[in-house]
């Protein structure tokens, strides 16, 4: 190959001329290809286990340069690398960046039109090789032939998280892939000295994600892992209260970022078309994993009607980082030397793309991006027009719509013609944009992973940015619909409620949460840049009264249960309504609020969502535990006593118990006040206070205009009554 190759004889561990040797190498090969100094310290360990013959796990954060671990080894010893990406956009985003660090490159997948590129792959004619997971099992025996006749340097396996079924971009593709231990070790092939290295790389993955992906991929005992530390310092993690369920929520949440754009308008750019189809043709799907990174989900023929109102592609030859193939063979003007339609890109001369001036302090804030992700396709879509109809630069971006506007989508956002993108999680992996200014997660999340890395695409310059998370904080998130084993779902659920009590938390820094979810020990008590460190922790409160209160109604409800052989009927619990018969005697947190309000006249004012959070505390705090063993829930839901709480929660205590009220506690003590039923609506007329409350409020609120009724008129001929029957 180019003279950069390295003698493979000399790849030697232990010895240190040898590794003093291709680490000068290496370092060539980044400044005359990359225009990069030297390695970053993890890089460097993850090539010297590659050095070294041994697997290797990578876990670095979103933008830290985990592609250059494996894609030095190709031009450093001549070889092919097989890089197993999950998603066709990335593999198009990384080949066309190779290809302009005169690298040759091609990726493989259902979007060729023909075999041409898989055969010349096949021939050693490309230095990397991408390929999707669905892909490269079937190549197994066209593979073993490659390492046979020109070498396979290593087997990278991109956003490896996806191989694990505990992750939250579980593909059932990517379980397969320990075939390629099995089938390129040196036991089964007898020209090889020593097993085919596999490089599993990913920005977040627990500790349970991390082992399971070392067992599903069968590699080696002697594997190393390499970590990174998660904390990213310029990142600031905010939690806000918002019912964004509601069309009315957007007003008021999106004014900052409204006022933030307003000032500063950019002339230059044509305004893209929003959306391709009207928000009510959109189908609100809300899987979490439907709209995930299937390599299929972009490289299907679907016409379209609305094609339209998407516009060409016009890049005068800028780079398109991230484009969906479709049948039809794109148009780039002065590219003459690689083929998209077929997945082929050929070594393309340096371009000034190296030597781009750092903008200035005012550049960088005129180019600042937002990214709004947004549970479902129909959010996108109603939240886009929202923000167009104010004057932003907005477009929606869901696996729905059609696909050349999703191309023109990421055109325009990386040519910075767009201020803000609204999308699902389909707009996610491969996106390498330097000045994104903030991430919103409008809604509940579903994992803390996918939200650590989505949140990590921002800030990638260094500089300062936002991550806000919108959610209602009065309602406990829900599982979105997606196809789920039983340990799946369980799973699921768990990670939902580490998402629940992330946003329910008022005390412990947000960074430190989401670094030590990861199992980094974070080295300091709090990073002075989230919500909860720059405004501190609301007051304590003495909670005493309150838990000896609701443990008590506890202890007493399980006292009887256990005193009454037979058990007693429901309705001496209140427990009148059929569907809480079903389920044994197993009252909810709601029955013993109803039972501590008759008891208690003090606290009959005080909403559920206090005792909800407090119930929270106190199951945190080993006093209470769940009934149920099912893991399918998110938080506390059938309630009983621990011993810890037997013993350390007495009604006559009178010893002050300080707790931080949790958000949704500090919510209730906002808004007005909720009542469980009808009937307890209306004995509160009876108090004097609680009428003068209630009338003053109803003076405040404007009478709304009833509309006169239609009148309605009898008759088969009435084509306004019954406009259908003038179809038949």
């Amino acid at each position: 190959m180019e003279s950069s190759c390295f003698p493979e004889g000399q790849l030697l561990n232990g010895c240190s001329e040898a590794s003093s040797s291709w680490e000068k190498r290496v370092n060539s090969i980044l400044r005359n290809r990359f225009g990069i100094s030297s390695l970053r310290s993890f890089q460097r360990e993850a090539l010297s286990t590659w050095v070294a013959h041994k697997d290797c796990l990578v876990l670095a954060a979103t933008g830290s340069g985990k592609s250059l671990c494996f894609q030095i080894p190709a031009l450093l010893t001549g070889k092919v690398v097989v890089v197993i990406s999950p998603l066709i956009s990335l593999m198009h985003d990384q080949c066309l960046k190779l290809s302009r660090h005169k690298v040759s490159a091609c990726f493989l997948g259902s979007g060729q039109l023909d075999n041409c590129i898989e055969e010349k792959a096949m021939q050693g004619m490309y230095q990397i090789i991408y390929v999707c997971p669905e892909t490269v099992v079937r190549l197994i025996k066209p593979l073993q032939k490659l390492a046979k006749t020109h070498g396979i340097a290593l087997f990278a396996i991109d956003e490896a998280h996806c191989v694990s079924k505990w992750g939250h971009d579980f593909r059932p593709h990517y379980r397969k892939l320990s075939v390629l231990r099995e089938n390129f070790c040196a036991s089964n092939l007898e020209f090889l000295e020593y097993d085919v290295p596999i490089m599993a790389l990913t920005a977040t993955a627990t500790v349970n994600v991390q082992e399971d992906i070392l067992e599903s991929l069968h590699l080696s005992k002697e594997t190393k892992i390499v970590l990174t530390s998660f904390f990213r310092p310029n990142l600031q993690f905010s939690v806000k209260h918002s019912r964004t369920k509601f069309a009315s929520s957007y007003a008021k949440d999106f004014q900052n970022l409204v006022d933030l754009y307003s000032e500063k308008k950019n002339s230059t750019g044509k305004k893209l078309a929003v959306i391709s189809r009207e928000s009510e043709e959109q189908t609100d799907f809300g899987s979490h994993d439907s709209e995930n990174i299937h390599e299929t989900d972009y490289d299907e023929d679907e016409e379209d009607q609305e094609n339209s109102l998407a516009k060409k592609n016009s890049s005068n030859g800028k780079e398109l980082s991230e484009a969906y193939l479709e049948d039809e063979t794109d148009i780039f003007q002065s590219v003459d030397d690689w083929d998209v339609a077929c997945g082929e890109f050929c070594a393309m001369p340096s371009c000034e793309l190296l030597e781009i001036p750092v903008p200035s302090e005012k550049q960088k804030d005129l180019e600042g991006l937002t990214i709004i992700y947004v549970p479902t396709r129909k959010e996108s879509v109603n939240i886009a027009k929202y923000l167009c109809g104010v004057g932003l630069k907005a477009a929606a971006y869901n696996a729905s719509l059609p696909k050349k506007h999703l191309r023109q989508v990421h055109q325009d956002f990386h040519d910075n013609k767009l201020q803000v993108v609204v999308a699902t999680i389909a707009f996610g992996m491969g996106i390498d944009k330097k000045n994104v200014r903030k991430i919103i997660h409008y809604g509940w999340l579903q994992s803390l992973e996918a939200y650590y890395q989505e949140a990590g695409r921002a800030g990638r310059d260094g500089e300062l940015a936002e991550c806000v998370l919108y959610a209602d904080l009065s309602r406990a998130p829900t599982l979105l619909p997606s196809r789920r084993s039983k340990e799946q779902t369980e799973q699921a659920y768990k990670m939902l409620s580490d998402c629940f009590r992330y946003g329910m938390n008022t005390s412990q820094c947000r960074a430190k949460i989401l670094v030590e979810y990861f199992g980094e020990e974070f080295s300091s008590k709090k990073c002075n840049s989230c919500d909860v460190c720059t405004e501190g922790p609301p007051e304590l409160v003495d909670v005493r009264e309150e838990a000896n209160l609701l443990f008590q109604v506890i202890t007493a409800f399980h006292l009887q249960v256990d005193n009454d052989s037979e058990h007693a009927p429901y309705e001496d619990y209140g427990l009148g309504n059929s569907k809480q018969n079903k389920l044994s005697h197993k009252p909810n947190l709601l029955f013993f609020i109803s039972k501590l309000r008759e008891q208690c006249e003090k606290f009959k004012e005080t909403d559920c969502l206090w005792w909800k959070g407090l119930a929270r505390i106190m199951e945190a705090e080993g006093y209470i535990k769940e009934m149920d063993n099912k893991d399918r829930r998110v938080e506390i839901k059938f309630i009983q006593p621990t011993e810890k709480g037997k013993k350390q929660l007495d009604f006559q205590d009178d010893k002050p118990l300080y707790v931080y009220p949790e958000a949704d506690m500090l919510l209730s003590l906002k808004q007005d006040r909720t009542y469980s039923g009808f009937s307890e609506w209306g004995k509160g007329w009876a108090d004097p206070e609680i009428r003068r409350q209630r009338l003053e409020r109803r003076e405040r609120k404007p009478r709304r205009e009833r509309k006169p009724r239609k009148k309605r008129t009898r008759g088969r001929s009435s084509t306004k009554l019954h406009p259908w029957r003038s179809k038949e």
